[in-house]
């Protein structure tokens, strides 16, 4: 496999879909319920089967005891064909499958979901660091060019003793705050790279971030999306189905089943010859009369199981408008968080540059060149987290309706 350049939040969550056991484990659920649908189908096809046997019997006088015994001893030898004509259990069963297949494929696309959630998480929290860890080492950089000129100041009797150790202070702070960053940030690459299957090593660096240029959509848009592309919803849904399709079977159980058999070879009372084969055909009828009202309890169960399965449908529709709109509150905030997070940035590097060039004159204290250094760092680190809890807020609202974040995320 080509190593690829730099990891996008597509690309992410498409080898972690690839490579994450409860994927894989929902895959293979799937195909499972394609198999027993399957089975389900061919039970309404004909069955071919070969019945052999001898049976004796007790005589008296030469005359067989039981009733329905042909002779002392009966020869049976044949290859049976049985059609089921009418079977309402067995179309029942064959529906309630489909329903069961139905959920499983719904439940893999909501463990999809779960994995693109969980890697979705990562990825903005690693790209947090990583900008968190940028910002200081720019601060970092620039704190020692003025600390060497403070040095050199001190050293000609130009600044103070108390400049050199202002400037020295803001030198430790900054040189802590990335030593943090550096942990927090390998620390998300781990985890980052165990939902992704990378080697630790082998991670490639993540694709830049911007912000996203589409407007934030209105939230009746995004509860109408839900209701067609949420998994939970179209699982809940399916389990519907598969309830009614469980109570059909329960009330097929008062119905009669009517098939039809067809046999070639033979059955006598003597020993076989040639000319003994034959053919059989046959209708067969089963009506169920009295059950001492089982079927009455069973259906009133699946009843009772239906109208269960429809609540928690609608439970789960409500719970999900609430995740939505209390997503969109939140996003709509990220989105005002970030606005106002510029201006102030704006603002505190304006104040530091002026700050930092009447230092270099001469006019302004070390105390005050930190204090302008310390509001403008954290005007970047919030700017930089108001970036990345932008993108992360509407790839939440998105999974919350049931899609998968766009390939193109995380992409420059």
């Amino acid at each position: 496999m080509v190593q690829a350049a730099v990891l996008t939040l597509g690309n992410a969550i498409e080898r972690a879909e690839a490579n994450q056991a409860i994927v894989q484990q929902a895959k293979h659920i799937v195909s499972e319920r394609i198999d027993l649908h399957r089975a389900t189908h061919a039970d309404l096809m004909p069955s071919l089967s070969l019945i052999a046997g001898s049976i004796w019997s007790q005589t008296r006088n030469g005359q067989p005891l039981f009733v329905a015994a042909n002779a002392p001893r009966e020869i049976i030898g044949q290859v049976q064909l049985n059609i089921p004509l009418y079977s309402p259990q067995v179309n029942a069963l064959q529906a309630l499958a489909h329903n069961q297949m139905d959920v499983a494929r719904y439940q893999e696309h909501e463990s999809r979901l779960l994995v693109a959630a969980q890697v979705t998480a990562a990825y903005y929290r690693l790209a947090l660091w990583d900008n968190e860890r940028a910002v200081w080492n720019s601060a970092l950089g620039a704190a020692q060019s003025l600390f060497k000129a403070t040095q050199q100041g001190y050293q000609i009797g130009s600044r103070s003793r108390l400049d050199l150790i202002q400037t020295q202070l803001m030198l430790t702070h900054i040189r802590g705050g990335l030593r943090q960053a550096m942990v927090e940030a390998a620390t998300a690459r781990r985890v980052l790279a165990l939902q992704t299957d990378y080697p630790l090593d082998e991670l490639p660096k993540l694709a830049t971030i911007t912000l996203p240029k589409a407007a934030l959509p209105e939230e009746k848009v995004l509860d109408r999306q839900a209701t067609h592309a949420q998994p939970l919803l179209q699982a809940a849904g399916a389990e519907v189905q598969a309830a009614r399709s469980l109570l059909q079977y329960h009330q097929a159980a008062r119905l009669p089943v009517v098939g039809a058999v067809g046999a070639y070879g033979m059955d006598t009372g003597m020993l076989p010859q040639s000319h003994d084969l034959g053919w059989q055909a046959g209708l067969t009828l089963h009506m169920p009369i009295f059950g001492f009202g089982r079927n009455r309890d069973r259906i009133a169960a699946a009843q009772e199981h239906l109208t269960a399965i429809e609540a928690g449908k609608q439970a789960l529709l409500l719970h999900i408008q609430n995740r939505i709109a209390t997503d969109y509150g939140a996003t709509q905030a990220a989105l005002n968080a970030l606005h106002n997070n510029q201006v102030v940035e704006q603002q505190a590097h304006v104040v530091y540059q002026m700050t930092r060039k009447g230092y270099l004159a001469g006019a302004l204290s070390a105390l005050a060149l930190q204090q302008a250094e310390k509001d403008w760092v954290q005007a970047r680190l919030k700017l930089a987290g108001a970036a990345i809890g932008v993108r992360l807020a509407k790839a939440q609202l998105t999974l919350d309706t049931g899609v998968l974040p766009q390939p193109s995320e995380g992409q420059s």
